[in-house]
């Protein structure tokens, strides 16, 4: 059923595009916008890994990376203990005043917002507050795209640098951080397949529960416009867990995720007390599984700090040095060319 109150009194709308990075959250993102809500601007520019474009606001993933870098997280931080560091930024009025000013800036522009930036979701809590600052209603749509497919085109957009261990377990821990945050709003989980097979079918199931009236107040252009955006060649990634090698018990937990998360799709909040209890209890086996990762890698962890400790002291020393071999440089300088204009003088 439609939550039309915002639509009959005027309220403010902002819709969060939730889930892990490369799970289709630019098309749903684009989707919404070219169905008339408002994408703020400028855009993050298109390239080769996403040439319809990411409908991410510039500002706010700037504004994200230096939220992001100053409680020490990064985008896949696969730590259960991150999601504490950056819920506390919402304490931080100097992180929500300008993220309160920003919001306010972009309502004038539209009642209804869409918001998607793959690190926003780490910061539920400050855009939740800031929200509530400008007087908005908070809604969210979480992307749901088999982790085997996002890990692969992970690869294709950022390289292999990065194990899929590692990036397994930072999707584990992003996606079960996001459901726990969003129970009490108004939300969506959505599957990119759905999108990419029938997506005026897939935004209507999900405007049902997130209440945006997307096709009712759209144009039949624009709605025209939206269905061009949609293009099924771009679905590059194949899903296998096999090709993941993953460790077992890590397979193990991101298959049970995967299927446990897809209980949300097209179901209301009174339908989901199974799903969410099985979720409890993933959350809780990760955190036990990283605790004990980092017991048993512990000394390994630590010497591997000291070295990149006892690197960055090497490199400070070398700075430092350079900067004296300047100095000297410039004051040796200044000594010749005084003693020149002294001998020009008594010539």
């Amino acid at each position: 059923m439609h939550d039309e109150t915002s639509a009959q009194t005027g309220r403010r709308q902002m819709l969060v595009v939730a889930g892990s990075g490369r799970s289709g959250t630019s098309l749903f993102t684009g989707l919404t916008g070219r169905l008339g809500v408002h994408i703020p601007k400028p855009e993050v520019s298109a390239n080769k890994s996403n040439p319809r474009g990411f409908g991410e606001p510039r500002w706010l993933v700037d504004f994200h990376n230096d939220l992001l870098s100053s409680v020490d997280v990064v985008v896949e931080d696969g730590r259960p203990e991150a999601w504490d560091l950056t819920d506390k930024v919402a304490e931080d009025a100097t992180a929500l005043d300008p993220l309160v000013e920003w919001l306010e800036q972009q309502f004038t522009e539209n009642e209804r917002i869409v918001v998607k930036d793959p690190r926003l979701a780490w910061f539920l809590q400050l855009h939740r507050a800031a929200a509530a600052e400008v007087g908005a209603d908070v809604r969210v749509a979480t992307m749901l795209r088999h982790p085997a497919e996002v890990m692969r085109s992970r690869e294709i957009a950022y390289g292999t640098r990065t194990s899929n261990t590692t990036r397994v377990v930072g999707w584990l821990t992003m996606m079960l951080g996001t459901e726990t945050r969003t129970r009490d709003l108004p939300r969506a989980t959505v599957r990119y397949d759905d999108l990419l097979v029938d997506w005026r079918a897939a935004m209507t199931q999900a405007d049902a529960t997130v209440g945006m009236a997307l096709f009712e107040r759209a144009t039949d252009q624009q709605v025209a416009e939206a269905g061009d955006l949609v293009d099924p060649t771009l679905h590059r990634s194949s899903a296998d867990w096999d090709a993941l090698e993953l460790p077992p018990r890590l397979l193990d937990l991101a298959t049970r995720g995967y299927d446990a998360y897809g209980q949300l799709v097209g179901t209301g909040a009174a339908e989901q007390a199974d799903a969410r209890a099985a979720l409890d209890a993933l959350k809780d086996e990760l955190s036990a599984y990283y605790d004990e990762c980092f017991d048993v890698a512990r000394t390994r962890t630590g010497a591997f700090a000291r070295r990149e400790k006892r690197k960055a002291a090497r490199r400070v020393r070398e700075e430092m040095r350079q900067a004296t071999t300047e100095q000297s440089r410039g004051v040796g300088d200044l000594a010749r060319r005084a003693v020149l204009r002294l001998r020009k003088r008594s010539s």
